[in-house]
């Protein structure tokens, strides 16, 4: 790790590595990924308490969902999810 990288993690993260992959969260969590990628983006986490916390609140938005809705969803609900869930991301780091 360079001291740049040493310092990002000691601020709780948030650089370039930390967006690429919070994008692939939700694949992650729904197990989408292939073995490679689902390990890079666990060690990540595993190191990154920000990445963490949006796991935790991924999952727990995730479960809510699942308990709550038994009917299918439309398939654009997901992406208008995904992109609110930029919008506040985007907001917070602000």
């Amino acid at each position: 790790m360079s001291g740049d990288d040493a310092a990002t993690a000691a601020e709780g993260c948030g650089g370039p590595d930390c967006d690429e992959k919070v994008d692939r969260l939700f694949a992650y969590l729904d197990r989408e990924l292939g073995t490679a990628d689902a390990a890079e983006v666990k060690a990540h986490i595993e190191e990154c308490r920000p990445c963490l916390d949006e796991v935790v609140v991924d999952q727990v938005m995730k479960d809510l969902v699942k308990r709550c809705c038994q009917e299918q969803a439309p398939a654009d609900l997901r992406l208008r999810i995904r992109a609110q869930l930029t919008t506040v991301r985007v907001e917070r780091a602000l």
